[in-house]
Formats: structure tokens, C-alpha cells, sequence
């Protein structure tokens, strides 16, 4: 599959450490550097804010996606080319699940974590195939990837399904495995899961 479309999920707020804003500096140049358009939340505020202003100041295309009720208190970043409204969480993240062709995540809070969880378990499921990346700045991430690793051990969670989500502290290296990935075949999700099924 080739990628076009790179959705980004990150926080509203900007974070403690200045690693934080950097690396969202960072996805964004690269972004539009590739010439891939991204897909962001919409907002003018913190991380979010940061990734759409520096693609679009490096040529980049970006496309918004928010809420009504976020967009009627103008919070969203009037310097996108582009601003889809949704009226609820599902219908935004249905939207983000169909437009693109590969996610990537920042840090940042509940929101971008319910995100990632939402296209972890659409890969897991079935309803898309598409890469995934976890970009883990000052080690971020690091207890969800300890939990991750626990649910595998305990065989909650199939190693072939643990090795979907691709991870890396440098932007960079997380851009280029996204784009390289190799998807497995959509028709072999329910056997990815290792499940034994009962059968008649």
C-alpha cells in the first residue's frame, strides 16, 4: 500500500521538556518533506498546533479534523488547508480511521491514547491494515509498552499483534518504518490472534 495520508495524534498541551515540542518540529518537517499530506485534530493549541504549523511552513498539506463543539469555541488552526467538522468522538475517529494510510503517535494525553487504542484494535479486528508507530520521546511511553509486553506474556495480547505498533524516540527512524512497513495480509487477522475458537 503506498502511504499519501499520515494521520498524527498528540497532546493539546505542549508538555514539560522542550523534547516534547521539538519532536513535534520534527514529524512535521518530515511529514512535509515526504510530500505526504497529514491528518491532525484540528486544533491551534499545543502539540497539535506545533506538527500542523511547521508542516504547512515546509510545504506540507494538512487536513483538520475536530469536533462541532470544538470548532464553535475557535479553537481550531486557522492555517490548515483544509477543516472536516464531526459532530461526535465516533464519527471524528471513524473519519481518521478511513482518510488515512498510516498513523503515527506523540505524546500527549487520554485523547491520543484512546487514538492509538482505537487503531490498535481496528488492525486487530480486521477493519484496517494499516501501520502504526509510537514515537516514545523521554521514553513516554514507556509503562504502556511495560503493560503491552505483560498482556503478551499473559497471552491477553498475540505477539503477532504486539509487533503491529512500530516504536523509536527518533522521529526520523519512526517516519521511515511507517513507510516501510509490510502490512500481513488483511485475510489473516482472526488467525494474528491466536485465539482457539470453539468450534461444532
Amino acid at each position: 500500500m503506498t502511504i499519501k495520508k499520515i494521520s498524527v495524534f498528540c497532546g493539546a498541551h505542549i508538555g514539560k521538556s522542550s523534547n516534547y515540542k521539538t519532536a513535534g518540529e520534527q514529524i512535521g518537517k518530515l511529514i512535509a518533506e515526504k510530500g505526504l499530506e497529514l491528518i491532525f485534530g484540528g486544533g491551534n493549541v499545543g502539540l497539535m498546533k506545533i506538527v500542523a504549523d511547521t508542516a504547512i511552513k515546509h510545504g506540507g498539506s494538512v487536513i483538520g479534523i475536530t469536533l462541532k463543539s470544538l470548532h464553535e469555541f475557535e479553537l481550531t488552526n486557522p492555517n490548515i488547508n483544509e477543516i472536516i467538522i464531526t459532530h461526535s468522538l465516533f464519527e471524528r475517529k471513524e473519519r481518521f480511521l478511513c482518510m488515512s494510510d498510516a498513523f503515527i503517535v506523540l505524546p500527549g494525553g487520554v485523547g491520543s491514547m484512546d487514538e492509538l487504542l482505537e487503531v490498535m484494535v481496528s488492525n486487530q479486528l480486521g477493519g484496517i491494515n494499516k501501520p502504526v508507530g509510537l514515537l516514545n520521546t523521554n521514553g513516554y511511553y514507556n509503562g504502556f509498552l511495560d503493560w503491552l509486553q505483560r498482556s503478551v506474556d499473559d497471552e491477553f495480547v498475540s505477539e503477532e499483534n504486539q509487533r503491529q505498533i512500530h516504536v523509536s524516540e527518533n522521529p526520523k527512524e519512526l517516519l521511515e518504518m511507517i513507510l516501510s512497513a509490510k502490512m500481513p495480509s488483511s485475510d489473516t487477522w482472526i488467525e494474528r490472534l491466536n485465539v482457539d475458537f470453539p468450534r461444532d
